[in-house]
């Protein structure tokens, strides 16, 4: 019976440990260590630093955390935000506190890895592999907090950390835009040194994501073999595989300058200076993410590059995808480790999310020792359930460029003729308007008690999860809506007088009019495509068709009710609303039905069941809530078009969107008010098959 991918993991990292002789290797290094925490140089009371030390076991809870001191280290690591649950913008900050400088057995330590690379004692290499083994052996400062300021002006306190010297703290951030590099300086007393700036990544919730391992995969380290790994960690010039600098450089330009890339390996934290400075000289931009464990052992950079590998990266990755789940991933690793294995895991874990695989069959130097994790068997296995063409293995970089443009929606250059290929709704940018503050929720100034235009604003931003307040849901609601009608609000100078709701107020900015809200909310909630992508005129068309519908499909069936004045009661005007629904039912509905049929017919359409691009935008939710309102108002008419069939994409686009969690939970609650006296009315005098 054939081992599950978890167990062929584990067998294949046990043979290679043990035919390697990973177990003497580790035994040998096994003094090269130090013990946490003894090394504060500021004088301080012993009961103090008991108290400390205990404390620091509750981690980011430590009610007494202790400050960075001039003797200290503080290691600021990169990162990437991305919009929270409310639309807001959020991160992770990992920060790490230690001694500033190494314990006094780093001498022995030395010799024991030239040792241990066959090196005789006083080489010239052993300056450097004390360089290089430095921060293994310098004492972790636990509890310790760090003070920051982000983009020089919010003030940030990270941490107390934990046993490990290390803290994780979500932090919620200032509005920026995609793409967005801002810098987070460590403020510490003179004197305290380590990597005392950062660089965090604004990354919005759609568009293409890398996640790449990096030991073998990018960057020879050789992981099935103590003595490669030594060699390549505290020896060698860090050296990239060839090809990969040119494809990475390459993925970065055709799939968005400002599409992020994880750097996921197993080493220790300990390596972080030196893998980031490497990766900073060969790749692109990205989030360097590390093992916090066996932070001060040498031995450990062995077992962390060799055992549970598979565990880890995909715990890593689950979290990846908590921040970005509507990211189009490429996976990206080698057969040294497990990657196959965790990479198969998460393909059937999150369907959808990962659009392609890329595996590098190590034959080279770094292969030593694993010729059967090269086997087809392995990768059949570990890609059980996974679609064959999302996952390939490769020997020569340059073959992946060919792979990577075969995955759909490609970003590819569109030509100039004919429908393209292009970045959907997925890649959302972040438009710009300095003036407003986006990390505010938004406001919906609409009147209570009926759906109206109001709904279609409702729809998008119950779509994304964006926050945000509606004053049909609360008392004095009217109130609200009828100052800014009057003209009472605003009156700032800078926001003209509105004629009408639905409203929306979001910081500063003050606008209305439904088209004119769905156009500014587009592209903050990832409704239309990336205007800075390959398809730069695809909210301009998204818009089209959202214009269509509400001139058709939801200004026409109010006029059906209201034909000669929206001043005069329906009852004063019943007899030209008998003859103008007549005629809207049996010529313009069908027309207007028809035309959407014909648009998600087209190429431009994509992917079933969405109109634009292969990928939901606010045209499809304005589209579903017109037919919603029609089979309200026109329950025959609707019913009977339906049911020949001529308009069955529209009615699936209908059903589709009804399916979605939260348009559907939407619709379910009490927030989604009944239709009544709004744009769509039921009168039974006008309720005909047409």
């Amino acid at each position: 019976m054939a081992l599950s991918t978890a167990a062929q993991s584990t067998r294949l990292q046990d043979k290679t440990r043990a035919e390697r002789g990973f177990l003497d290797a580790e035994a040998a290094l096994g003094r090269s260590s130090s013990s946490s925490s003894s090394t504060d140089k500021e004088p301080r009371k012993t009961s103090s630093l008991k108290l400390s030390t205990l404390l620091s076991y509750l981690g980011p809870n430590n009610p007494l955390p202790i400050q960075v001191s001039k003797n200290d280290q503080v290691w600021l690591l990169d990162n990437v935000a991305f919009r929270g649950p409310q639309g807001s913008w959020q991160a992770e900050f990992v920060a790490a506190v230690f001694a500033g400088e190494p314990s006094a057995r780093i001498v022995d330590s030395v010799g024991d890895v030239a040792k241990a690379l066959g090196l005789a004692k006083g080489c010239d290499e052993e300056r450097i592999i004390e360089a290089r083994i430095t921060p293994f052996l310098t004492p972790i400062l636990p509890g310790r907090q760090a003070k920051v300021t982000f983009d020089k002006a919010t003030k940030l306190k990270l941490g107390p950390g934990g046993r490990n010297g290390i803290s994780s703290d979500d932090k919620t951030l200032p509005h920026s835009s995609d793409g967005s590099m801002l810098t987070t300086t460590a403020d510490v007393p003179l004197g305290a040194g380590g990597l005392l700036t950062m660089k965090t990544l604004y990354v919005e919730p759609h568009g293409w994501a890398v996640i790449s391992d990096i030991d073998d995969t990018i960057k020879i380290t050789q992981t099935s073999d103590p003595v490669g790994i030594l060699h390549s960690t505290f020896v060698a010039e860090p050296t990239p595989v060839s090809g990969m600098p040119e494809l990475y450089a390459w993925m970065q330009t055709v799939l968005s300058a400002s599409a992020p890339f994880f750097y996921l390996s197993a080493s220790p934290y300990n390596l972080y200076p030196f893998l980031h400075q490497f990766a900073r000289k060969h790749y692109p931009h990205g989030q360097l993410v590390l093992r916090d464990a066996s932070w001060m052992t040498i031995p450990g950079l062995l077992s962390n590059l060799t055992l549970g590998t598979e565990e880890y990266k995909v715990d890593r990755i689950k979290k990846f995808n908590s921040w970005l789940p509507r990211r189009k991933m490429i996976l990206i690793g080698d057969s040294t480790q497990s990657d196959p294995e965790a990479y198969g895991n998460i393909f059937r874990a999150f369907p959808g999310w990962v659009k392609l695989v890329l595996i590098r069959k190590v034959n080279d130097i770094a292969a030593i020792g694993i010729q059967e994790k090269n086997l087809p068997s392995r990768f059949e296995q570990a890609f059980q359930g996974v679609p064959r063409e999302a996952w390939h293995v490769f020997e020569d970089p340059a073959e992946c460029r060919t792979l990577v443009q075969k995955v759909p929606p490609f970003v590819s250059p569109p030509p100039r003729t004919g429908v393209s290929s292009r970045m959907t709704s997925e890649t959302t940018p972040a438009a710009k308007r300095p003036r407003s503050a986006k990390d505010v929720a938004y406001q919906l100034i609409y009147w209570p008690g009926l759906p109206g235009r109001g709904e279609f604003i409702r729809l998008a931003l119950e779509e994304a999860g964006a926050e945000y307040s509606d004053t049909a849901q609360i008392d004095g609601g009217v109130k609200q809506v009828m100052a800014h009608v009057s003209g009472q609000v605003p009156d700032n100078g800078l926001n003209p007088p509105v004629f009408a709701p639905p409203i929306l107020q979001h910081g500063d900015l003050v606008i209305n009019q439904t088209a004119n809200i769905l156009l500014y909310l587009g592209p903050r909630l990832g409704l239309v495509p990336d205007p800075q992508g390959d398809d730069p005129d695809g909210l301009y068309r998204v818009n089209e068709l959202a214009l269509t519908a509400l001139d058709g499909l939801c200004n026409e069936p109010h006029d059906c009710h209201h034909p000669i004045a929206t001043g005069l009661y329906y009852e004063d005007q019943k007899v030209e609303s008998k003859r103008k629904a007549d005629d809207y039912v049996k010529v313009r509905l069908p027309k207007f039905l028809a035309y959407f049929q014909r648009v998600l017919a087209s190429k431009a359409s994509g992917d079933a069941p969405w109109l634009y691009g292969g990928q939901l935008t606010y045209a499809d939710l304005v589209l579903f809530q017109c037919v919603d309102g029609l089979k309200f108002m026109f329950p025959k008419a609707m019913a009977k078009l339906e049911s020949k069939g001529e308009h069955a994409k529209v009615f699936a686009l209908h059903k589709a969107v009804a399916a979605r969690p939260r348009i559907k939970a939407y619709l379910e609650s009490p927030r989604r008010q009944k239709y009544s006296n709004g744009i769509y009315r039921y009168y039974e005098e006008l309720d005909i098959e047409g």
